[in-house]
């Protein structure tokens, strides 16, 4: 697989997930596809030969996750 094959793919994934946000209604999912998002853009910014962005989107999407996981599970996972 070409490198322009995959930033192809991972862009159509990345809008993919974007996009899913407005299907779910459960918090919880929201903020699995938000890592997840998270976690792509990650791929694209070391498929760009940038691996500092890389790292640094990683680890504030991986801190970003834990913390919206904690307070979905003390406010509730449907919103009212």
């Amino acid at each position: 697989m070409s490198i322009d094959t995959l930033m192809i793919l991972l862009l159509i994934v990345l809008i993919a997930t974007a996009f899913s946000i407005f299907v779910f209604n459960d918090l919880l999912y929201i903020v699995i596809i938000f890592g997840a998002y998270s976690m792509i853009m990650s791929l694209v910014w070391q498929q760009l030969n940038s691996p500092d962005l890389a790292i640094t989107e990683a680890a504030v999407g991986i801190g970003m996750t834990v913390l919206l996981v904690t307070v979905v599970t003390k406010v509730g996972r449907r919103p009212q």
